[in-house]
């Protein structure tokens, strides 16, 4: 199994994305192979009307997966949230799996805080997390990066993984 980091916030719109979106190039760059599995709080469909995959959901199919030369796609109707662990298997082909969410179930966390939110950093109360990011200035015990500072961020994780 390839490993594992979460990035995790108390809430919504604190950057999660946003880091990744700049932190994945980096690796990548260094010929990492990675994968993100996100948790969605809310409905999310990718299967569209009028595309094939929909009628075929449409139709009763529980399971429909699309393959290109370029992407591959599985939609899977499910009855219930699926945890993380049966997730894992769906990766172990890559270097690195980033998690966006998954707070309670993930074991490496790197926590992202936007100062804007109000909240306070859930790492002050809770020793579990290896790192901070954040736009604030916080006296913690674990490495400490800004926002902005992807780099920074990717280089954390490269070194705790001796990658």
């Amino acid at each position: 199994m390839p490993p594992i980091v979460a990035f995790v916030a108390a809430g919504s719109n604190s950057g999660k994305t946003t880091l990744l979106e700049k932190v994945i190039p980096i690796l990548t760059g260094r010929a990492l192979r990675v994968a993100v599995i996100k948790h969605a709080h809310e409905r999310f469909d990718i299967d569209h009307p009028g595309k094939d995959s929909y009628r075929f959901t449409q139709a009763g199919a529980e399971t429909v997966l699309v393959s290109s030369r370029r992407k591959m796609a599985m939609i899977r109707r499910v009855s219930d949230e699926r945890p993380l662990s049966s997730l894992l298997p769906l990766v172990t082909d890559h270097d690195l799996v980033f998690i966006e969410g998954y707070r309670r179930e993930a074991e490496w966390k790197i926590e992202v805080h936007r100062e804007a939110a109000g909240r306070r950093p859930m790492c002050l109360d809770d020793p579990s997390f290896k790192a901070l990011v954040t736009d604030g200035t916080y006296s913690v015990s674990i490495p400490t990066f800004h926002l902005d500072d992807a780099a920074g961020v990717a280089d954390f994780i490269l070194r705790s993984f001796d990658l």
